[in-house]
Formats: structure tokens, sequence, C-alpha cells
């Protein structure tokens, strides 16, 4: 009787032990779905927010000679690229995109080319989809959530390759603030800046330009 009562006893303790160690592993391991999400929503918010909104900018800065201003209008859109002191400036309307170029002030049709139109959100729609890794890393002496995905370097300005490329998203809270492209040893840090406030003219082709 007094072996049974020994054998009942590890029994209900072994039970017990599985019981702990099940809760504890669905307690990591929900936190860390908790945490998955919780980025994921910011990217799926952010795209909510600017595919909803009529007008907004969108900005990558990481110094002078690199950075890319996008803004959109009523279905019209800028694009304003300077690639390592390289500028190129396109509006997009119409069913057409043009090509302006300051220097000798021309501007060059583009017949039914759309393809960056909708920069800014097709891309964010494409990464709603994407498996993540999360994480935190200072810049600037602060820290900063981020979450890191696999192989989207098309918010990059630079072009960097695209063997193993990682791409991080810094939030502060739910702002977007940083994306930042890894290649290998190489790194593209870009700060970013979103604006309901849009300028109507960026989309006119000024009057004194010629085409062709």
């Amino acid at each position: 009787m007094k072996n049974k009562k020994i054998i009942i006893g590890i029994i209900v303790a072994i039970i017990a032990i599985a019981l702990i160690v099940g809760a504890i592993f669905y307690f990591i391991s929900n936190n860390e779905n908790k945490n998955s999400e919780g980025n994921i929503s910011k990217i799926s918010k952010l795209y909510e927010t600017l595919e909803a909104k009529n007008e907004f900018s969108f900005s990558l800065t990481e110094d002078d000679n690199n950075k890319m201003f996008y803004a959109k209008q009523d279905g019209k859109a800028y694009v304003d690229t300077i690639d390592q002191g390289n500028r190129s400036k396109f509006v997009l309307k119409d069913g057409n995109a043009y090509l302006l170029i300051d220097s000798s002030k021309r501007y060059f049709t583009y017949v039914n080319n759309q393809t960056d139109l909708e920069k800014v959100t097709a891309e964010l729609s494409n990464l709603i989809e994407r498996e993540y890794e999360t994480g935190k890393d200072k810049i600037n002496n602060k820290t900063y959530e981020y979450l890191e995905v696999e192989g989207a370097t098309r918010f990059s300005i630079k072009y960097l390759g695209e063997e193993s490329a990682k791409t991080r998203f810094y939030f502060n809270k739910d702002k977007l603030v940083y994306i930042e492209t890894i290649v290998g040893e190489d790194k593209e840090l870009l700060e970013v800046e979103i604006s309901n406030k849009v300028d109507s003219n960026l989309f006119n082709i000024p009057s004194d330009y010629q085409e062709g």
C-alpha cells in the first residue's frame, strides 16, 4: 500500500511539473506572438492610415547626397530622389510618368507608366504578410523597437545588393522613425518623416519646360 501511495505521489508530481512547464511555455510563446503581432500591426496601421489619405508626403534621408521625397495628392504622385548626388524627379499623373530635367528645363514622357504612383503604400502592403524578427537597438543614444524582415530592399536609396539583405523598421511607439537596410557589412540608415501637408505645385510640369 505504501509503495502504491509513493507511485501515485510520483505520478501526481510529474503531472504537476508537466503542467507548470506547459504553462510557462505557453506564457512565453503567447507573449512572443503578441509582441510580433504588435509590431506587424504597426506596419498594418501605417499602411491603412496612408492608404486612406487623399494626400501625404513620405521622406527618407541619409544625408544631402542620399534622400528620397515622395508626395501623393488626388491620384497624382511626385518622386524626387538623390542617389549619391545624382538627382531624378518624376511627376506621375494622367496615366503617365514625366521625368523632369532641371538643368536643361526639359521633360520626357513615359506613356502608360504608373510604376511609382503607389510607391510607399504598395511596399508597406507587401510587408504585412512577411515574417518578422523583433528587437531593440540604439540610434543617436536613444533606444527604439524594431522589426526586421529579410529581402525587403525597396525602401533603400543606394543599391547595396540583394543577397542576405535585411531591413529594420524602427518605431517610437507607433511612429515609424528610421528604416535601416543591412547587406553584409554595408548599412544604410534613413530617417523617416511623414507629413499630411503637400504642395499642389509639385504635380505641375513647369510652364518653361519643353518636352524632349
